[in-house]
C-alpha cells in the first residue's frame, strides 16, 4: 500500500468515506445502471464533484473509462492516491461546474455523468445542467444520474453534517428566519463544523423539490426518466 505524500495524510475518517462511495457504488449503483440496461464496459464516465472518487474506484474495476472533477485541489489530490492504493490510475480534475473552460477541459462526449448530492450546492443549477447536457452531447447513450435530498425531506438542509446533536433534528431547516437565524448564529460559535451553515442557507433560498429539479433539467435539454 502507497503511503500518503507529507503534508497529505490520509486520515481514518476520509478512509471511511471513500469506502461509502466506493461499497454504495458497486453494491447500489452499478446494479441500478445496470438494471436500467446501462452498458458500462467500455463506457466513458464523469464524476462531477466526485470528492475523493471512491464510486469512480469501483466503476473502474467494472470496467468503464472514468475520470472526475472536483472542486478542491486537497480531495482531488486524496482521490488520486486513494486510488492508486487499489491500483487504478485515477483522472481527477481540480475545477468548477459552472466555469466553461474547466468543462471543455473534461473533453467527452461521455455515456453517464455523475452528479451525486452535488446539484443543491451549486448556485446556478440550470446552468450547471447546460454544462453536463454539453458534456453527454454527441454520445448516442448520453445519461446523467443526478441525486439530491429534496428539500422538503428531514435533513433537507443537510444539517445531519453538523458536529453538534442538532444533526439529529429533522426539519429544522423549514424553521422561519426570526427563529432559524439566533439558531445558526448559536451554532456558528458553538459547531465544529460552522460552514454547513451557509450551506443552509443556499438550501433555504433555493427550496430545490423533485419537482423544480425536473423543470430545471427540462429547460437545460433533458428529459427526465421514470
Amino acid at each position: 500500500m502507497s503511503s500518503a505524500p507529507v503534508g497529505l495524510e490520509i486520515s481514518p475518517q476520509k478512509r471511511r468515506y471513500w469506502e461509502y462511495q466506493y461499497r454504495l457504488m458497486r453494491e447500489y449503483l452499478i446494479p441500478l445502471l445496470e438494471g436500467w440496461g446501462v452498458n458500462l464496459q467500455g463506457a466513458r464516465v464523469v464524476d462531477l464533484g466526485c470528492a475523493e472518487a471512491g464510486g469512480l474506484v469501483a466503476l473502474a474495476e467494472a470496467g468503464a473509462q472514468v475520470c472526475g472533477l472536483e472542486l478542491r485541489a486537497s480531495r482531488a489530490e486524496l482521490a488520486r492516491r486513494l486510488a492508486q492504493e487499489r491500483g487504478v490510475e485515477l483522472r481527477v480534475l481540480v475545477g468548477d461546474l459552472l466555469s466553461e473552460d474547466d468543462i471543455a477541459q473534461l473533453g467527452g462526449p461521455f455515456d453517464l455523468a455523475l452528479l451525486r448530492d452535488v446539484i443543491e450546492h451549486v448556485p446556478e443549477k440550470e446552468k450547471a445542467l447546460r454544462h453536463v447536457r454539453r458534456l453527454l452531447s454527441g454520445s448516442p447513450a448520453g445519461k446523467a444520474l443526478v441525486t439530491f435530498p429534496p428539500y422538503y425531506s428531514p435533513f433537507g438542509g443537510h444539517q445531519q453534517m453538523l458536529a453538534s446533536p442538532f444533526r439529529l433534528l429533522p426539519y429544522w431547516h423549514f424553521l422561519p428566519r426570526p427563529f432559524f437565524a439566533p439558531l445558526a448564529w448559536f451554532l456558528r460559535r458553538f459547531d465544529r463544523q460552522p460552514y454547513i451553515l451557509t450551506e443552509m442557507e443556499l438550501f433555504r433560498k433555493e427550496k430545490l423539490s423533485l419537482r423544480r429539479f425536473e423543470k430545471l433539467a427540462a429547460r437545460a435539454g433533458f428529459a427526465v426518466a421514470g
